[in-house]
């Protein structure tokens, strides 16, 4: 007797149909579905051409013949190349470091200079919060 109330208990709890209701309750899953076509388009803009150009690296001069890394290997031993990227180096060094310094002079100096009705004070008006 006892066994059968059990399965009939059993049979009468209708069972929950797993679908993407689930999924979809979250709001952070359904902005990435939705924003999946714009994330793959600009995957496909950024890998392409990033695959395309290593390809074109690997050619020769005319771009007739696949000559594989004898390119950079022609590369790395010109003296001009280390000059050229010496120079590159020591160029976006010193504009970030001087970057810097020019913005943490400007915001100093901005302020410092709370006083109305002085010159510094009114030249550096756009930077007060």
């Amino acid at each position: 007797m006892a066994n059968g109330v059990v399965q009939a208990a059993r049979l009468s709890v209708p069972r929950r149909r797993r679908s993407g209701r689930r999924l979809a309750r979250h709001k952070s899953t359904i902005a990435f579905l939705m924003a999946l076509p714009l994330i793959a388009l600009i995957a496909a803009l950024v890998i392409y051409p990033a695959l395309y150009s290593l390809h074109l690296a690997t050619l020769n001069k005319s771009m007739e013949r696949f000559v594989g890394l004898g390119n950079f290997a022609f590369l790395f031993k010109r003296e001009l190349f280390w000059m050229v990227i010496k120079q590159t180096v020591i160029f976006a060094l010193s504009a970030v470091i001087f970057k810097a310094l020019i913005g943490l002079w400007s915001r100093t100096s901005c302020t410092t200079s709370r006083r109305k009705g002085s010159a510094s004070g009114a030249a550096c008006c756009w930077c007060r919060g």
